[in-house]
């Protein structure tokens, strides 16, 4: 069957249309399901080389989960340097540090709040449901004033993750922690994990100020989540 040239135009134009999406997905490394941006616009364009054509985008790769490269990795790959840098100082607070993982993700949701990061929120819920936190920590996490107290947050939270958010409260808003919230804390850790502590809440409001300023996936004007 001989085919008219408008068919094979329109042929083409399919074939190159699917090889365009197929290299799109390839390239940001994560098929459809692994999806877990929005993909909407920041305030810098997205940096997705290729698998195979970066080293620093590769070692980034194989961190993230079916090595997906995350939106907020996109807007870093503007500045190779800075993302490399990144790459090395988050895998060690969110990968090989000695906190309990409840706590760890406890500081970066509380955070996201403090500083209404959705975006931060939004990829660390699911992290922090699967590192323990059930939806009644989240609703304390996401709703509870700062530097509180409250024995209702210690009866949800516990003595440990209550510490843990008031320490998180104070370096957050106001950089100083008072002796009595640093020693309430240390009460549950040894020195190196205080270190970690302190390397965790204050990377993560790097994270937080870094992602809002910059619009990562358009969630800068987007209201934190309520946990459900």
């Amino acid at each position: 069957m001989i085919l008219g040239s408008s068919t094979v135009i329109v042929v083409l134009f399919f074939l190159f249309h699917i090889s365009a999406l197929g290299a799109s997905v390839s390239s940001r490394g994560h098929a459809a399901h692994a999806k877990r941006d929005d993909d909407l616009p920041a305030r810098v364009p997205y940096i997705f080389p290729p698998p195979g054509t970066d080293p620093i985008a590769d070692h980034i790769r194989s961190r993230r989960v079916n090595g997906t490269l995350l939106d907020l990795d996109g807007v870093l790959l503007n500045a190779r340097l800075v993302a490399s840098g990144w790459d090395d100082l988050f895998g060690i607070i969110r990968d090989n540090n000695t906190l309990p993982p409840t706590m760890r993700e406890l500081f970066i949701l509380r955070i996201a709040v403090l500083n209404e990061a959705s975006y931060e929120w939004i990829q660390h819920e699911p992290v922090g449901r699967s590192a323990g936190l059930s939806t009644d920590h989240l609703r304390v996490i996401r709703f509870t004033p700062p530097f509180s107290s409250e024995k209702d947050v210690r009866n949800v939270l516990g003595e440990q993750l209550a510490a843990a958010m008031l320490f998180a409260d104070w370096i957050t808003k106001a950089v100083r922690v008072p002796d009595d919230v640093f020693n309430g804390l240390r009460k549950f850790l040894n020195d190196q994990q205080m270190v970690e502590a302190t390397a965790t809440t204050g990377g993560y409001n790097l994270v937080s100020r870094f992602v809002v300023a910059l619009n990562v996936d358009d969630k800068m004007d987007v209201p934190v989540p309520i946990p459900t």
